[in-house]
């Protein structure tokens, strides 16, 4: 019997090649207003994309005021400059134009500038959100977080922990895939961005809220993603490529933001907590560590995972089909060329127990909880020791 579940909308999605030059109307069309805040990071801007917008927006008579200091794992005092810079421009739109972090920064200044309080006072929703006055497009320029489609936010804390706000004003109004914008990514980022989206496919099939809208989305995720993230590394150049995986990451995302991702998360996230490891690598990494482990525990979605990998059933039963995704999950990790090894980033086996203690945070407590087999305090140890020292 299907359990009841709910699984709301709220993103208007555009996709096409040249798509970004009509974003001058969708401003309008969105904000009703012609003021725009750009927020981005420094590569973004140095890669020519900022240009390319702004020179969108000039063309329909919107002014833009540009925000381009955002860094990777984002701070709640980034989010609090944007919204500064929102009240003093008059602004009534935000564009979130780059990675998970530029997007996550723009979403959240967006939702909170109809308040007073700053970003930290929203953290785990220990506030309500104010009326939401402000609206936002997201531009993804990597296939990876989902960010234009998810109802949340990751930022850190001034107590250095990654912590998230949710909501439904914190979703972008309006989500702008342009598969061109993802040509320049680093092989080293179109790899771990690609595997941030399948573990982001992955675990929203097989998390405890998962339901089957949620496990339409992320099986076709994992299609498109295992079909075209090696393709993408070897051929970086090609728009058909870099569009298939466009479109799978925000699959992915719609997916897991209904339903949940699981352990690999909550692993993922102290990892980045512990040592600044880019997420997509980190969630990857703990994923493959504990992908065996989690099979026992749903084995029929994993098979279902395994033939979302194209890997056919030949006559073994369902539980060898989906031991054989989790082999197919290890190949693909090692054939984009992730690194798994965290020794170049001066994390050992000595740095068990903070890893443990970002684990067992309040913050990362719900994906552990929501994973489709429980982990005790015994099985952390044992995957942590894993993941720091992966030659175990």
């Amino acid at each position: 019997m299907l359990k009841a579940f709910e699984f709301p909308g709220g993103t208007n999605i555009a996709y096409g090649d040249g798509r970004v030059d009509l974003i001058g109307e969708d401003v309008k069309n969105i904000s009703g207003a012609g003021k725009a805040v750009v927020v981005t990071d420094p590569g973004i801007v140095r890669a020519g994309l900022v240009d390319v917008v702004l020179k969108a927006l000039e063309k329909e008579g919107v002014e833009a005021e540009l925000f381009s200091s955002v860094q990777s794992d984002p701070t709640a005092k980034s989010i609090d400059e944007v919204v500064a810079v929102i009240k003093a421009f008059g602004a009534k739109c935000v564009i979130g134009l780059g990675g998970g972090s530029p997007m996550d920064v723009a979403k959240a200044a967006a939702a909170i500038a109809g308040g007073n309080l700053s970003a930290e006072q929203y953290e785990l929703m220990k506030n309500p959100l104010p009326a939401k006055t402000v609206k936002c497009i997201a531009i993804p320029t990597t296939s990876g977080t989902g960010a234009e489609v998810t109802q949340t936010v990751v930022f850190t804390n001034s107590s250095k922990h990654k912590v998230w706000a949710w909501d439904n004003k914190v979703t972008a109004e309006m989500a702008i895939l342009e598969p061109t914008f993802t040509v320049g990514l680093p092989p080293h980022l179109t790899a771990s961005t690609g595997l941030d989206a399948l573990t982001h496919a992955i675990e929203a099939c097989t998390n405890k809220n998962s339901n089957p809208v949620a496990q339409a989305l992320g099986l076709q995720a994992i299609r498109m993603l295992s079909n075209n993230l090696e393709k993408a590394r070897a051929k970086p150049d090609d728009i058909e490529t870099r569009g298939n995986l466009a479109v799978a990451s925000l699959l992915a995302g719609m997916g897991f933001a209904r339903a949940s991702t699981g352990l690999a998360h909550s692993l993922g996230h102290a990892l980045g907590s512990l040592g600044h490891i880019h997420h997509g690598r980190a969630v990857a990494i703990c994923l493959n560590v504990i992908y065996v482990w989690n099979v026992e525990a749903a084995i029929a979605v994993h098979a279902d995972i395994a033939r979302a990998f194209d890997l056919k059933d030949s006559g073994q039963d369902e539980k060898e089909l989906a031991l054989a995704g989790a082999e197919e999950f290890d190949r693909l990790v090692k054939a984009v060329g992730l690194n798994e090894s965290l020794a170049d980033d001066g994390l050992t086996v000595a740095d068990c127990e903070p890893f443990l203690e970002f684990i067992l945070s309040p913050e990362n407590t719900p994906m552990r909880e929501s994973n489709p087999r429980w982990a005790t305090e015994e099985d952390l140890r044992r995957f942590v020791l894993s993941i720091l020292n992966p030659d175990i």
